[in-house]
């Protein structure tokens, strides 16, 4: 089910996870999560994503994952997920309280996830299989302690608050990021390549 080559592609991150996280408080409160880079990061990429959106799959697969190696561990830009489930989407919530539960767990746990619900979008949409997923992933004292977590009230909290934000923030769609940087803030709608974010990237990074 995860691939040499998904292994290969996560190694650096989670090689770099001491220099590359802010994590909200085990609290369950407001605090952003940091997937990548740190507050002082020239640039802060902000994203609202949907783990059953097809766009947020590619979105996730084709563009902030490179964003995440190429830009986030060097802590030029730093980016900071929010989980948005869509209620169109049958089991996003759930997928989403699978993700905040793992990051309480540390930020390779949420990585490992993340790519994890996003490379198997498919097999998880059918029916909400995600015990068989999360269970070959992080093993079985692991995934005890990840179903443990989803017992704690302050993780449907946390999501509400993270819903709350959205609406807030007036997004509708996902995924949906915002761009901060010294020349302000730039909101984009729908999924981008790789090749269009790292030059618009590279250009608020001079």
């Amino acid at each position: 089910m995860f691939s040499q080559s998904m292994t290969a592609r996560l190694m650096p991150l989670i090689l770099g996870v001491a220099l590359a996280v802010a994590a909200r408080p085990a609290s369950g409160g407001q605090a952003e999560f940091y997937a990548g880079g740190l507050p002082s990061a020239p640039v802060k990429l902000e994203v609202f994503s949907d783990y059953q959106c097809p766009s947020c799959r590619t979105f996730y697969m084709t563009a902030l994952r490179y964003v995440l190696t190429d830009y986030a561990m060097q802590n030029r830009v730093s980016v900071v997920y929010h989980d948005l489930p869509l209620q169109t989407h049958q089991y996003s919530r759930e997928a989403s309280r699978y993700a905040l539960a793992a990051q309480r767990l540390g930020r390779e746990y949420w990585l490992r996830l993340t790519e994890a619900l996003y490379e198997n979008q498919a097999l998880w949409s059918q029916g909400g299989q995600f015990d068989v997923i999360v269970v070959r992933l992080f093993g079985p004292t692991d995934f005890a302690r990840l179903k443990a977590i989803l017992q704690d009230p302050s993780v449907d909290q946390t999501l509400e608050s993270e819903i709350t934000l959205a609406q807030t923030r007036q997004v509708q769609s996902t995924p949906t990021f915002f761009l901060h940087s010294k020349s302000g803030v730039q909101k984009v709608v729908g999924s981008v390549p790789y090749s269009v974010l790292k030059e618009y990237l590279d250009r608020l990074l001079k």
